[in-house]
């Protein structure tokens, strides 16, 4: 049958013969459908023009089905059943899926926050599989375009129409260098020292300035950068083996001060905080199993966001 003429018919009149094939009563058959005897009699009717059949004959207890309504009875109800599965909401069963995803961030947002919720997350889906790319640019473009289906980012404007966003949390710039650094030594760190001083600059774009340097400009000064480079992790190896600054968020600050023998001081300037979100296309908005991924990563790195501003306070005897 084509779709075209599958169309001419009215499908919603297949629920009201499953329900009389089941109850053998057009009085039970509209109590089951919440309908009126008359509007289930009458649909009764379309049912006999559509099949060329009675269907149904009156007998001392009900309706008895015809050869033909017999023959009808178990693949209806098949299709219902797979009609039904077909509208219901999916279902996502994180034990047992082998599903990949795919999310989009920084090193040092992998490093920072989204490396302490693989462990979480692989007990509770073990099969689950993430695939973690690089970010680049314009992220809410990619989205857009099927890149990535989740990307922890800053975004560069208000999250656009058609991607969902949760915010993670605040952080702002602070300055890093090694822990017998001449500067070291001094509680705060001065404008003078801060200008002086050699500095790398993390640039992933390719970009000539930074956050740091389009907030020294404003005031008419700039900074040294020697070393321009577009790995945040990389420049921690640097800090620790030259007298280099490196101004870096104060969220990775105070992670990598786990592991390496830095320091960290505030920024001698007034440089605006940004904020961390989480952010996915509406396409996946309604998925299952997206919302599963998106809840978990976004609870888990909200607690790590916090743990870190924590240490980052304490570290900067705020």
């Amino acid at each position: 049958m084509h779709l075209a003429e599958l169309a001419r018919h009215d499908l919603n009149t297949l629920v009201a013969l499953h329900a009389l094939l089941e109850t053998r009563s057009v009085s039970r058959a509209a109590e089951r459908l919440n309908l009126s005897q008359p509007a289930v009699s009458r649909t009764l009717g379309r049912l006999r023009e559509a099949f060329d059949d009675p269907l149904f004959v009156r007998a001392q207890r009900g309706l008895r089905p015809t050869a033909r309504a017999e023959a009808l009875q178990q693949p209806l109800a098949r299709l219902l059943q797979a009609l039904g599965a077909l509208l219901a909401p999916p279902e996502f069963f994180p034990a047992d899926s082998q599903r990949r995803f795919q999310l989009a961030t920084t090193d040092y947002g992998m490093h920072a926050f989204v490396a302490p919720q693989i462990a979480p997350l692989h007990r509770e889906a073990p099969n689950v599989r993430l695939d973690i790319q690089a970010y680049g640019g314009n992220v809410e473009q990619q989205l857009d375009e099927g890149g990535p289906e989740l990307a922890m980012c800053v975004p560069t404007a208000k999250v656009p129409a058609g991607v969902h966003g949760r915010e993670i949390g605040a952080d702002h710039f602070v300055c890093v260098m090694r822990k017998d650094h001449p500067l070291a030594t001094k509680p705060t760190l001065s404008l003078d020292d801060f200008l002086v001083a050699g500095h790398q600059l993390i640039s992933m774009g390719g970009d000539e300035r930074g956050a740091v340097d389009l907030a020294l400009a404003e005031q008419g000064l700039s900074r040294q950068v020697v070393l321009r480079q577009p790995h945040f992790l990389a420049a921690f190896s640097v800090t620790c083996h030259s007298d280099l600054l490196l101004c870096v968020p104060g969220c990775l600050a105070a992670s990598m001060l786990e592991q390496l023998p830095l320091t960290i001081r505030p920024l001698p300037i007034d440089i605006n905080s940004f904020s961390y979100w989480l952010v996915w296309h509406e396409r996946l908005h309604h998925d299952a199993g997206h919302s599963w991924l998106r809840q978990r990563l976004s609870a888990g790195i909200q607690v790590r966001h916090r743990e870190l501003t924590q240490r980052l306070r304490h570290l900067l005897n705020v």
